[in-house]
């Protein structure tokens, strides 16, 4: 079925096959050996980035009194900011423009009182939509006190208003409050 000299042909088939095999891989280890002698030198480049992030910490609740002046705290437990930028906290709703909170009773909305809020004992209201404070890397604490001013006569009733904070981080170069 196969020639008579079928085998000696495969045979030098492969032995072709091997030496060219050879002849490759011998070219390949001569290769480097011709590579540039010079010296050579490249950079690299290191770098790392590090996300600026806070955590925003109001308390959940302030109870007003009738006759005396509370104190609300507003402030960060934890900042990493980068050095040209600072957490800018600010009241975006529930101040009215006297700089007002507004207090409606839960059974009858009918019936309001109102607290003035400021930034400093016997300082002028909080303005809608003010800044209440702002903070660095180097702020120490990261708190700022909100005031807010006796009630007076107030009807019997449960009393609830809201105010909405927001915070962000914003440029150093910007003006506004400072809680250092």
């Amino acid at each position: 079925m196969y020639p008579e000299n079928f085998k000696e042909e495969t045979k030098m088939k492969k032995k072709l096959v091997a030496a060219m095999m050879v002849a490759v891989m011998t070219a390949g280890m001569v290769m480097p050996v011709s590579a540039d002698t010079g010296v050579s030198s490249k950079n690299l480049t290191v770098g790392y980035e590090e996300e600026s992030t806070f955590v925003l910490s109001i308390p959940a609740e302030v109870t007003l009194s009738e006759t005396a002046g509370t104190i609300g705290t507003v402030g960060l437990s934890s900042i990493n900011v980068s050095t040209t930028e600072k957490v800018q906290i600010r009241v975006t709703s529930g101040i009215s423009a006297e700089g007002a909170v507004i207090l409606t009773d839960m059974q009858d909305p009918g019936n309001t009182c109102t607290s003035t809020v400021r930034l400093e004992q016997g300082g002028d209201p909080l303005a809608s939509d003010g800044i209440i404070a702002e903070f660095t890397m180097d702020s120490n604490p990261l708190t700022a006190n909100l005031y807010f001013d006796a009630l007076g006569n107030v009807p019997a009733g449960t009393y609830s208003g809201q105010m909405t904070y927001q915070a962000s981080i914003v440029s150093t170069a910007d003006a506004g409050a400072t809680g250092e």
